[in-house]
């Protein structure tokens, strides 16, 4: 491959854990990947070394974050729960009133799903025997979904129809979810038209909370394997669709620290280490450009 000048590349990145972005940072974003070798030597080459094994491989990320909000350490510190008073979740829902049929579409919060017969892609939904069925499939889709515009409700099939929920009155959770932000989430038929009827253009109702506070605990025995997300680097000059630069950890988890300096020259900050495991059938253990 011939060089080119555009593959030298700078600039920060958006850092977007489990579907919910982080904000700013503080400091850059800085990726380390090392590798451990065995080296191997025999009596007769002395201490040269006649060849060398890979034993281990391992990925972590160090993430400075500036915007110090109780969502954001609710994310970043297992252990932690938000509590609110007040306010109230932005709902909406889809109704699958007749069984789409193949390449039909819908459009949620700018993400559109496909209806498929034979399902290819993990935005395909699969068309069931009745709209109830169909309507489970689409729910199970949109829950099991990484992006960030998908990821940020909550979606659960009742009969025909797919309820959405944005935000909570009572708790938000690990996911930070702010219910005002859902009154923006978009329904839009698509090719699939009177066939899914939707609540409206938006979720509605969300209003936020008057009061919220977190809790943080000790976090002792709580097993970070069990609650690793995905974690993707987007660069900052790309659109948020093109993914062709994304350093992705499927499966990366933080114990959470944090360095609150009240001074007046020094910002506070979560200094947050993420630690990426593999996944035990593919021994995956990263992506790039994906």
């Amino acid at each position: 491959m011939a060089s080119n000048t555009k593959n030298v590349k700078l600039g920060v990145c958006k850092v977007i854990y489990g579907g919910l972005d982080l904000g700013y940072t503080k400091g850059g974003v800085d990726v380390t990947v090392t590798t451990e070798t065995h080296k191997v030597n025999v009596d007769q080459f002395g201490k040269t070394t006649i060849n060398e094994q890979i034993m281990g491989r391992e990925v972590s990320a160090k993430v400075p974050l500036a915007e110090t909000t109780l969502e954001n350490m609710v994310a970043v510190m297992p252990g932690t729960t938000m509590t609110t008073v007040g306010g109230t979740p932005a709902t909406g829902s889809a109704t699958i009133t007749t069984n789409p049929s193949d390449d039909d579409t819908i459009v949620l919060n700018g993400v559109t799903l496909t209806f498929r017969t034979v399902t290819v892609d993990p935005l395909d939904v699969k068309i069931g025997a009745t709209p109830a069925e169909t309507a489970t499939f689409l729910a199970a889709v949109l829950s099991g979904s990484t992006d960030p515009r998908l990821a940020s409700a909550t979606y659960e099939a009742a009969a025909a129809v797919v309820n959405i929920t944005y935000g909570s009155a009572v708790v938000y959770g690990t996911a930070g979810m702010k219910s005002t932000e859902g009154n923006a989430y978009t329904l839009t038929a698509g090719t699939a038209g009177a066939k899914v009827t939707l609540s409206g253009a938006t979720l509605a109702g969300g209003t936020e909370a008057t009061k919220k506070f977190a809790d943080v605990a000790t976090g002792v025995g709580i097993n970070l394997l069990d609650i690793a997300k995905e974690l993707r680097l987007h660069p900052l000059g790309k659109p948020d669709t093109d993914k062709t630069d994304d350093f992705v950890i499927p499966r990366a988890a933080t114990p959470g620290a944090l360095t609150f300096a009240y001074k007046l020259e020094d910002e506070r900050v979560y200094n947050v280490e993420f630690m990426g495991y593999p996944d035990p059938a593919t021994s995956q253990l990263f992506t790039v450009g994906k």
